[in-house]
């Protein structure tokens, strides 16, 4: 059997503003709503093949998002239904839609442990934010920040010198576009993914992934793919660990999936 974890948001799932950036070559189909306005898409292509895959090997979505960000997603909660996904970075773990209690109770010791509390990071925040570049602030399921920021107002400077700092705490950061996110360090998806690995039978491990966050989970996996669009093609394109994949936006998923579907057939 095949294990594939899988990034959510530019790697399978796209916005309106990255489909009309990178034009799908197949019809798309509106997966996640937000009230009445469509959130993001995938194409029809993307969304049988990926059911055709999981008929008979397992599909783990692996994301940043928050628990009920996740659960908006319609393409997962009414036609796939993954046994197992993985949100917050890591840090919650959903076993047929329950929390995985063993999971919860290993990440809270292993971030109480090297990672000062929330609140002691925000008092050392609280240095170099100013209204001028933080918009916007949200906890995701209690374990990290996000912020929304102005990036051209953003103090590089100053930010530089502050993830310094967050190394003495046990914390780090992840820059992207307008997104700032602020992390324990124990906090990232290959931990949750190992976890994961340890209770299920497989034969070979899969990863994709687009961004920094998903680097160590595709680095763990035994075949990655990465699609050349990301910031983790930007930063690490010379890592031939990773297959790049050479389509855009969508049609990378397209491409993704396709080669994903012949590596069954082979087997």
């Amino acid at each position: 059997m095949i294990l594939f974890t899988s990034d959510l948001d530019r790697t399978l799932l796209y916005s309106a503003s990255m489909m009309k950036k990178y034009p799908s070559d197949n019809a798309v189909t509106a997966v996640e709503y937000k009230g009445e306005k469509v959130i993001s898409f995938m194409s029809q292509y993307s969304i049988e093949k990926l059911s055709q895959f999981h008929e008979n090997h397992l599909f783990v979505p692996v994301t940043t998002r928050a628990i009920y960000q996740y659960e908006r997603i319609a393409a997962f909660q009414q036609w796939l239904q993954p046994k197992y996904a993985i949100m917050s970075n890591g840090g919650t773990i959903q076993v047929d839609g329950q929390l995985d209690i063993e999971w919860g109770r290993k990440i809270q010791e292993k971030i109480t442990t090297t990672s000062v509390s929330k609140e002691d990071f925000l008092q050392l925040f609280a240095e170099i934010r100013h209204n001028d570049w933080v918009l916007k602030e949200h906890v995701v399921d209690e374990f990290f920040y996000m912020f929304h920021i102005n990036e051209q107002n953003v103090p590089f400077g100053e930010l530089i010198e502050f993830e310094r700092k967050l190394a003495t705490i046990g914390w780090k950061l992840f820059l992207q576009g307008r997104k700032l996110y602020f992390l324990p360090i124990q906090l990232n998806k290959a931990s949750a993914v190992a976890y994961l690995k340890s209770c299920v039978d497989y034969d070979i491990h899969v990863a994709a992934g687009d961004s920094l966050m998903d680097y160590d989970m595709l680095r763990q996996a035994g075949i990655s793919y990465s699609p050349a669009h990301g910031e983790l093609f930007r930063q690490y394109g010379d890592d031939s660990m990773v297959t790049w994949l050479k389509g855009k936006g969508a049609n990378s998923a397209d491409e993704l999936l396709r080669q994903l579907l012949q590596m069954t057939i082979q087997k």
